[in-house]
C-alpha cells in the first residue's frame, strides 16, 4: 500500500500538466519516476529475500516456512519490476486513458491461471515447482504486463509524443524530492487506512469461531463493492488535476464536488443492496447457519458505512488531486487510528458489544475521515474560488 501511494503522485502530477498545456513534460517527469520505481523494486526485491526471521519471530510453524521462502524469492523477481508497471498504469492513468490499464489488466488475469497450473503442476515439459510455481508464474504475468505497457508507452498514438524513452537521463533531485512530498503522505494515509482494517481483524480472531467467519464474510464483501467508488476516486483525481493544471478554481471545484456527488449516489444504491440482499449474499459465501446469523447482522453496519465510506475515498481523491495529501495524511491516521480503532476496542471490549462493537467502530472511523477529506475539500476549493 505504501509503494502504491508514493507513487500515486503521478495521475495528478501528470494531469495538471496535460491540463496546463505541458504534456512535453510528461515524457522527462516519467523518466525521474521510472529512476524512483527503480529504486523502490530494489528495495523490495531484497526485503522479500530477507524475510526468514520474521517467520520465526511471528512464530510461524516451522513445515511452512520452506515453502513461504520459496514463494518469496520466486515472486520477488516480479516484485523488482512492479513499480515500472505502476508508473506507466498511473501515466495512462493521468492522461484518461483508463482502458489500456482495464485490457493489460485482462492480459494478466488470463495468463495467470494457465501459468500457474503448468508451473505448479509441471506441465508441457516444466517441472512440478508446486507453491514456487506459483510465485513464478505471478512474477512471469508481472513482467509481460510491464513490457506489454512499455511497448504501449513507445508505440501507441496516446503515447508516442511523450517520448518517453527517447533519451536518459541523469536523476533529478529536485523532481524526485516533489514526488516524494506528494506521494509519501499518500503512501501513509493508505497505510493507516489498510492497516486500521487489518488490525480490527486482529481483534476480531479474539472473538468466537463464528464470529472471526462472518466478519471476514462482511468484509471481503464490503470491500469488493469498494472497488467501485475507489475507481471513481481515481477518475475524481484526475479531473481535478487537468482543472488544476488549466488554473481554473470554478472548473476545480466542481471536478470534485460532482465527482463526489456521483460517488454518494452509488453508495446510497450499494447500501440499499446490501440490505435488501443480505441474507443472499452470506449464504454465497456459507452455509453454516450459525456463522450466516452474525454475518447478516454485521453486512447492516456495513450497509451503513457505505456512504462514509464513499465520501471518504470520493474527498480523498478530490484532495490528491490539488495535490493536498499532507492533510490527507494527518486526518486519515487522526480518523482511523486515533478515533475509529479506540472506539472499536471500546465498544467492542468495554460495552461488551463484540463484533457489533467492532463495525461500529469502523462506522465512525470512516464518518470522521468523510468530514474531514469532504470538509477540506470544500472549503479549500471555496476560498480558491473567491
Amino acid at each position: 500500500m505504501f509503494v502504491f501511494g508514493i507513487l500515486m503522485a503521478t495521475p495528478p502530477m501528470v494531469s495538471e500538466l496535460d491540463g496546463a498545456g505541458k504534456r512535453k513534460e510528461v515524457g522527462p517527469l516519467v523518466r525521474q519516476l521510472l529512476w524512483l520505481a527503480l529504486f523502490i523494486g530494489i528495495i523490495f526485491f531484497i526485503v522479500l529475500r530477507n524475510l526468514t526471521p520474521l517467520f520465526k519471530l511471528f512464530g510461524t510453524r516451522q513445515e511452512v516456512i520452506p515453502d513461504a521462502i520459496n514463494y518469496l524469492y520466486a515472486i520477488s523477481w516480479g516484485i523488482l519490476v512492479f513499480p515500472f508497471f505502476l508508473v506507466f498504469r498511473y501515466v495512462a492513468d493521468g492522461l484518461s486513458h483508463t482502458r489500456i490499464t482495464m485490457y493489460i489488466s485482462f492480459l494478466g488475469l488470463f495468463l495467470n491461471i494457465p501459468f500457474n497450473y503448468i508451473l505448479m503442476f509441471g506441465k508441457f515439459g516444466f517441472p512440478a515447482l508446486g507453491v514456487q510455481g506459483c510465485g513464478y508464474a505471478s512474477a512471469l504475468v508481472i513482467l509481460i504486463q510491464t513490457v506489454a505497457f512499455g511497448l504501449v508507452m513507445l508505440k501507441h498514438r496516446w503515447f508516442r509524443d511523450l517520448e518517453v524513452f527517447s533519451h536518459f537521463e541523469k536523476v533529478d533531485k529536485q523532481v524526485i524530492f516533489k514526488v516524494l512530498s506528494i506521494g509519501v503522505p499518500i503512501g501513509i494515509a493508505l497505510f493507516a487506512e489498510g492497516g486500521f482494517f487489518s488490525a480490527v481483524t486482529m481483534i476480531a480472531s479474539s472473538l468466537s469461531p463464528d464470529v472471526i467467519a462472518a466478519h471476514q464474510i462482511s468484509l471481503n464483501f464490503a470491500s469488493f463493492m469498494f472497488m467501485i467508488p475507489l475507481g471513481m476516486s481515481m477518475a475524481i483525481t484526475v479531473r481535478v488535476g487537468n482543472a488544476v493544471g488549466r488554473k481554473s478554481a470554478i472548473e476545480t471545484r466542481r471536478a470534485g464536488m460532482i465527482g463526489i456527488g456521483m460517488i454518494f449516489i452509488v453508495q446510497i444504491i450499494t447500501a440499499m443492496t446490501i440490505f435488501l440482499f443480505k441474507g443472499s449474499i452470506v449464504e454465497l459465501y456459507t452455509g453454516a447457519e450459525s456463522v450466516q446469523v452474525v454475518a447478516v447482522q454485521l453486512l447492516l453496519f456495513a450497509a451503513a458505512f457505505q456512504i462514509s465510506d464513499g465520501v471518504q475515498v470520493a474527498g480523498a481523491g478530490a484532495l490528491r488531486g490539488i495535490q493536498d495529501t499532507t492533510f490527507l495524511m494527518y486526518a486519515t491516521t487522526i480518523a482511523y487510528w486515533g478515533f475509529g480503532l479506540a472506539c472499536s476496542w471500546w465498544f467492542c471490549f468495554e460495552q461488551n458489544m463484540g463484533a457489533e462493537g467492532l463495525w461500529l467502530g469502523l462506522i465512525l472511523g470512516l464518518t470522521v475521515a468523510a468530514i474531514l477529506n469532504f470538509g477540506r475539500f470544500y472549503f479549500k476549493t471555496k476560498i480558491d474560488e473567491s
